[in-house]
């Protein structure tokens, strides 16, 4: 009896070890089968065919939580985006947010739908969420070099005095850039000599500026005469992203004055324009403010009223402050850089909207 007993946990000890390794065996090759189907799923998410499948189907939350983690969208402005979306029946978001042509049709719906509403606060919220796709879009398709830059596209050379030099791109080539120059450059003290350094200006049609640093190769003479401008290369080209709200070219005139201040007993503040009221003309505006340009000598840090009129929407007032004064020494003209201090909802919403062509 003993031996047989003894014959028998032998037996179980001696078994015992193969069952293990075939479990772990049994284990290995489940986890390995495992990691297959996941290589293969994940080989089947990069392929054409299933991308294109994904991007038609309706945008769901889990679309737009993977887009918030992708590219950082807060907990409020993934929500807004996800209503957005189900509101206006959008394609998968995910794969379409950095398509300007699809997402502006699609603010542009819903801000029809809430101006309809006269929901003011509703839009300003659309808008900001507009101005925050774009600024992560164009930080993604950033610039790293000059390479990039397209022929036929223009380059600033900014001067003192206000001056500015534009100079059209006429080769990109793999060494340099050939570029036309201004004729009124010519023989100015604002004419760079080979070998200078030199910073020029970049601006994109999507309205976002560059700056690059470079360096003058030499001077030529183009067909027809024409002077061109060679420079190197550069690396060091930087966006610049200092501007709160999209800004665009206007160029119709305005009204302005200087304002009236006065302090209630609460401590609010009030403005009104004074009588004397002076014409200028409106360059650029954006939701956050404009710039006037006028022959009258205005410093920075004064308040001003302003009566615009942009095409197609309704004239409105408003009152900002002067953060900047920049006179052109050519022309005569001053330049008032103005932060809006006091504007309606409405109002700055009809300029979003002018913005983004809406």
């Amino acid at each position: 009896m003993d031996m047989a007993t003894g014959s028998l946990v032998a037996a179980r000890q001696t078994a015992l070890p193969y069952t293990v390794m075939a479990a772990a065996l049994v284990a290995l090759g489940f986890l390995f089968l495992l990691w297959l189907l996941w290589r293969f799923l994940q080989k089947r998410k990069q392929s054409p065919e299933y991308i294109e499948a994904q991007k038609q189907k309706p945008t769901t939350l889990v679309n737009v939580q993977d887009l918030a983690k992708k590219i950082s969208l807060t907990r409020q402005e993934a929500l807004l985006l996800y209503a957005l979306c189900l509101r206006q029946k959008a394609k998968n978001v995910y794969y379409f947010w950095n398509d300007n042509e699809y997402i502006d049709a699609m603010f542009k719906e819903e801000f029809y739908r809430l101006r309809q509403k006269n929901s003011e606060n509703e839009i300003r919220e659309i808008f900001k969420l507009r101005t925050r796709l774009e600024k992560i879009s164009n930080a993604k398709n950033n610039i790293p070099s000059s390479h990039n830059i397209p022929e036929g596209e223009t380059l600033v050379l900014p001067a003192s005095g206000g001056r500015f030099y534009a100079f059209k791109i006429k080769k990109n080539e793999q060494d340099s850039i050939t570029l036309e120059a201004p004729q009124n450059l010519e023989g100015t003290e604002f004419c760079p000599k080979p070998l200078d350094k030199i910073v020029m200006t970049y601006m994109t049609k999507k309205s976002v500026q560059y700056v690059l640093s470079t360096r003058v190769v030499r001077f030529q003479h183009g067909q027809g005469g024409s002077l061109e401008m060679v420079i190197r290369h550069s690396n060091a080209v930087s966006m610049q992203n200092r501007r709160q709200f999209k800004r665009v070219n206007v160029g119709n005139q305005c009204l302005f004055s200087a304002v009236e201040e006065k302090t209630g007993k609460r401590g609010e503040v009030s403005y009104s324009p004074k009588e004397n009221k002076y014409e200028g003309k409106i360059a650029d505006i954006s939701a956050g403010g404009c710039m006037i340009q006028t022959k009258l000598p205005i410093k920075r840090d004064q308040k001003l009223w302003i009566r615009v009129s942009l095409p197609d929407k309704p004239e409105f007032e408003a009152v900002g402050l002067i953060v900047s004064a920049q006179k052109n020494n050519e022309t005569e003209i001053f330049s008032l850089h103005i932060s809006f201090i006091e504007i309606e909802e409405k109002n700055r919403n009809d300029i979003f909207a002018y913005v983004y062509k809406y």
